[in-house]
């Protein structure tokens, strides 16, 4: 009977909680100033939306969402109104609709990138 090193072979492929630090810190979001062009995208119940919105000073700012996005959203909302990042918490979006209900759609952002100031 054979013994197999499960141990040494984790170790090579997972590498040390040093190694993992490191890689953390590489992937850290890239700080909004304010003028930036951060792009973003969000998964929906229909798939993944993807948007632009240049970051200012006062927040809440307006995404512009491409073509097959709004066609999601509109799909999924019949009274869309546009995107706006969330004001208390940038980690998320808004959905704006033409209706008055209480409590507007959320959905949290699944990826950031700040690319430079504005174009």
């Amino acid at each position: 009977m054979s013994i197999i090193d499960i141990l040494g072979e984790q170790e090579e492929t997972l590498g040390t909680a040093e190694d993992l630090r490191e890689e953390i810190i590489v992937e850290s979001v890239q700080e909004e100033l304010s003028g930036s062009l951060v792009k973003i995208e969000f998964e929906t119940s229909l798939g993944l939306c993807r948007g632009y919105y240049h970051s200012g000073e006062l927040g809440h700012e307006e995404i512009n969402m491409d073509e097959d996005s709004v066609s999601t959203l509109k799909l999924l909302f019949t009274s869309f109104n546009g995107v706006f990042v969330h004001q208390a918490n940038r980690d998320w979006v808004e959905i704006s609709l033409a209706e008055h209900i209480s409590g507007l759609p959320e959905y949290k952002i699944y990826n950031r990138v700040v690319t430079g100031g504005a174009a």
